[in-house]
């Protein structure tokens, strides 16, 4: 925290509060964040936004897929869960915002997982056959988009589902997932697409289901829980990094210029779901809050296309144990570098306990403004407008509101955040 107080030191500006007999003035941190799920220092990156793609033709969830040559693909997954597997493979071309239905795979499954290594997209394990009956697959098999067919391969050692699987240097590793819920592994298995072959490396330092993992300068870094782990192929080696909030299964996960979002997920009693979004900036080896998702959301593909995010099916709450979930037709798209960052721009004194707040915002989102007289160590508390509540509907970019502040105290410090 000592170079966030520096930075927020730096940042303060302090006006008059009270006439100048008084000497009372109020300091405003110009700070902004971008969820109320952790402290930003004041320059952070832009929130991001969200928009919609066309739907998906059919819903899905515990599916999986990846991108190849701008072409975002979903693979196999359930609907509703306890139907039998899927084998349906869809494509979708952002330049004619349009999908095509591809060549079933040959092994319907869910719980599987896939990436593409030289344009060929290799779909790992999973589970298949009739709900409550389900057998855990070591199966592989391999697609060519440029022709539309479909290869067997060499199975993977461990069978599992619920599992990871990223690509570095032409490499695919299979990470954690289960042979059987709710166990953990640790197992990590690679291969080699040139030599069709398969080989055990370092195991995780502990178990992990419903993972999700990226690649990031080399590195893969595996999250599940509030646990994060960066494995180097080189040195063949796992290192445990900083841990993230709140705990969560099934998180869905993508890399632009060289930082990892995170979103969604669920509760690890199962019985909960996530809008959340998470930055994780692996040189810093931090993470910090992006804008919420337009809705709950978990084990859905996720892609990237030209620096956007591609979010496609999954399921709004896990369904075994939850009633009316929803399966999701809906594409959402996050670009990282949308949206505007709240700013305070100026305050004014109306009287003795009411302080007139203008901030740079965006019309139709809802904002609050924090106080502390405490910089360094806070307790930050929401404050209350003079409409009434503590929070404000934004009808424009420039937003103003009049905000209630107690009288007795020397310094102040302000902040707005996105709600």
């Amino acid at each position: 925290m000592k170079e966030t107080n520096e930075k927020l030191n730096e940042t303060a500006t302090l006006l008059s509060r009270h006439p100048a007999k008084h000497r009372m003035r109020i300091a405003i941190a110009v700070l902004s964040i971008a969820s109320c799920l952790c402290l930003l220092p004041p320059a952070i990156a832009a929130p991001g936004s969200w928009t919609q793609a066309a739907d998906l033709p059919s819903p899905a969830s515990a599916t999986s897929g990846c991108v190849v040559d701008g072409i975002v693909y979903v693979i196999g997954g359930l609907y509703p869960y306890n139907a039998l597997p899927l084998q349906a493979v869809w494509a979708y071309d952002p330049r004619t915002n349009s999908w095509t239905q591809k060549k079933d795979m040959p092994t319907a499954r869910r719980f599987l997982s896939a990436t593409a290594v030289d344009g060929i997209i290799y779909v790992i394990g999973g589970t298949g056959g009739a709900w409550g009956a389900q057998v855990v697959l070591k199966t592989v098999e391999a697609y060519d988009p440029k022709t539309d067919t479909w290869v067997t391969k060499a199975p993977m050692p461990t069978g599992r589902g619920l599992h990871a699987a990223c690509t570095v240097g032409g490499i695919i590793y299979a990470i954690g997932g289960t042979a059987s819920w709710p166990s953990r592994l640790s197992t990590v298995e690679a291969y080699d697409p040139k030599t069709n072959q398969w080989t055990t490396k370092r195991s995780l330092p502990k178990g992990i289901v419903f993972p999700t993992a990226s690649v990031a300068n080399g590195l893969i870094y595996a999250f599940m829980g509030t646990d994060t782990f960066a494995y180097d192929p080189q040195t063949d080696q796992w290192t445990a990094k900083s841990q993230h909030s709140p705990w969560s299964y099934g998180l869905m996960s993508s890399t632009v210029d060289g930082t990892i979002y995170l979103f969604g997920g669920m509760t690890e009693d199962l019985y909960g779901s996530y809008d959340l979004s998470l930055a994780y900036d692996p040189t810093q080896d931090r993470f910090s809050a992006r804008r919420k998702m337009p809705r709950t959301r978990l084990l859905s593909v996720c892609g990237v296309i030209d620096g956007k995010i591609y979010l496609a099916g999954g399921v709004s709450i896990e369904p075994v144990v939850n009633p009316n979930p929803v399966y999701y037709k809906t594409v959402d798209v996050f670009d990282p570098q949308g949206g505007v960052t709240p700013q305070i721009l100026s305050l004014a004194c109306e009287s003795t306990n009411h302080v007139r707040v203008a901030w740079q915002g965006e019309a139709g989102l809802r904002y609050g403004v924090q106080s502390t007289t405490k910089v360094a160590n806070g307790p930050w508390t929401r404050i209350n407008f003079s409409s009434g509540g503590n929070s404000f509907l934004a009808t424009n970019s420039l937003v103003e509101a009049t905000c209630l502040v107690p009288t007795a105290d020397t310094n102040r410090f302000f902040r707005v955040l996105e709600l």
